[in-house]
Formats: C-alpha cells, sequence, structure tokens
C-alpha cells in the first residue's frame, strides 16, 4: 500500500516539478512527511533521488526540443548549487543529530511555509517589484550557493523558491525560470547522492523503493516537460500559485501535528 502511494506522489510530484520549475521535492517531503512512515532523513534520500531522476529527464527533453542555455549563468549558478548542496546537507546532518525526528521536521515546514509565504506574495505582486539582469559571475555563484544549500536542508529540490529568484533577479519569464530552476536543482541534488555514496550512507537507508521511485519520476519529468512546452505562460503562473497556496496549507499541518 506504502509503496503504491508513494509511487503515486512522485508521479505526480515530479510531473508538476517539469511543469513549473518546481522539482518535485517541494511537494514529496510534505505529503511523504504527512504521512509518517519514515523519519526525515529517509524522506530526504527518497525525494533526493525522484528530484534528481526527473532532473535527467527535464533536461534532456528541453536540449532535444532545442532550448538554449545560456552556458556563464548556468556553470556559475550550477557551482554555487553543487557548493550550496554540500553545505546544506552538512547542516541538515548536524541538527538531525542534535534534534529529535519530529524537531528537525518542525524546523523543516517551518522553513519552508515561510518561503512559500514570501513567494506567494512575489507572484502576486510581481508587477510592482523591481526586477533586475544579473550578470556578475560572484553575484550568480552566490545565488546558486544559496539555492543549493536552502534546497538540500529542506529536502524539497529548491523549486519556488529558484522560480522566484531566477524572475527577480535575471529578468527570467516563468518558462525560462522553470528550465534554469530545474538546471539549478540537477547540480544541489549531485552534491547529496555524492556524499551519500562516498560516505557509504545511501546503503543504511532502505532501498526497495527506490526502482518505483525513479521510474515514477522518469515518466513524470517526460509528462511534465511535454506539457510545459505546450502550456501558456498565463496558465503555469496559475498553476504555480495555486500548488503553492495548497502546499503552504500542507506545511501549516505538518508543523501543527508534529508539535501536538
Amino acid at each position: 500500500m506504502i509503496t503504491l502511494l508513494y509511487t503515486l506522489i512522485i508521479l505526480i510530484a515530479t510531473t508538476a516539478g517539469a511543469l513549473g520549475g518546481l522539482g518535485g521535492g517541494v511537494i514529496i517531503k510534505p505529503l511523504f512527511d504527512a504521512i509518517g512512515v519514515h523519519d526525515a532523513s529517509t524522506v530526504g534520500v527518497y525525494s533526493t533521488l525522484a528530484v534528481f531522476t526527473m532532473c535527467i529527464v527535464s533536461i534532456g527533453k528541453q536540449l532535444k526540443n532545442g532550448f538554449s542555455f545560456d552556458l556563464k549563468m548556468v556553470i556559475s549558478i550550477s557551482l554555487g548549487s553543487l557548493c550550496g548542496g554540500l553545505a546544506g546537507e552538512k547542516i541538515f546532518s548536524v541538527i538531525a543529530a542534535d534534534f529529535s525526528n519530529s524537531t528537525v521536521k518542525i524546523i523543516q515546514a517551518t522553513l519552508l511555509a515561510i518561503c512559500l509565504v514570501v513567494i506567494l506574495g512575489y507572484t502576486i505582486n510581481k508587477n510592482k517589484i523591481k526586477h533586475y539582469h544579473l550578470k556578475n559571475i560572484i553575484a550568480i555563484f552566490a545565488v546558486g550557493l544559496f539555492l543549493g544549500s536552502i534546497s538540500i536542508f529542506l529536502g524539497i529540490g529548491g523549486g519556488p523558491l529558484n522560480v522566484a529568484l531566477l524572475m527577480i533577479l535575471f529578468s527570467f519569464t516563468i518558462k525560462e525560470a522553470t528550465i534554469y530552476s530545474i538546471t539549478t536543482i540537477f547540480f544541489s541534488q549531485i552534491s547529496k547522492i555524492t556524499t551519500l555514496l562516498i560516505t557509504k550512507e545511501l546503503f543504511t537507508y532502505d532501498l526497495s523503493l527506490v526502482p518505483y521511485i525513479c521510474v515514477s519520476a522518469i515518466v513524470g519529468g517526460m509528462m511534465g516537460t511535454i506539457i510545459n512546452q505546450k502550456m501558456l505562460e498565463s496558465r503555469i503562473t496559475q498553476f504555480f500559485n495555486g500548488l503553492m497556496a495548497g502546499l503552504l496549507v500542507l506545511s501549516l499541518y505538518n508543523i501543527i501535528s508534529n508539535i501536538m
């Protein structure tokens, strides 16, 4: 039953992730936490594997369909994201070792809720907010560092925050921000997977669900990318806002359920 439930959640999450640049982890993490079968560390690993698989599929399909990346920007933000991912994993490990599982979930859910409120506020009022055309390599690296660290620490892939910041700092449309967001997420997930493999920590988790996770993520990545390429910008924005509102409610539920 849990296998089927997890598979369906990952399929929906990665489809939505590829469609809106969310990565999928922002949906997987709070839903898996709400189900409550696995601890925060295990949920984080499952989320990472699903998001990483989805990113490979989505990026490959976007390249195949002729999307052209700004290489300087991609390399700078991706290197930052890679380093940020290592930092985020280290911070999570320290907190997970010092606090109970429920406390870790409360911390993650609270930070996620704050991020979602800020993101919703931006997308609703984005026409009133000044946008920039960031060109400095060091500044772009710093953006990647921040996005990579917070995405890995929260175990969400970082997508919603990525999309909002990329639109503000680089004046991207939501479709462009979606594709660059997934690229950033891809590199932040590499850092976590590499750490898990080097330390052999990956093999301490229950990996029996991994084949189902990866297959669901592949299908979700393909479906979401196809929908993204065909959907109007305005529809993607509506989808994005609706999903953020729903995830905010879910995050608040997770905070309350772990406190009580």
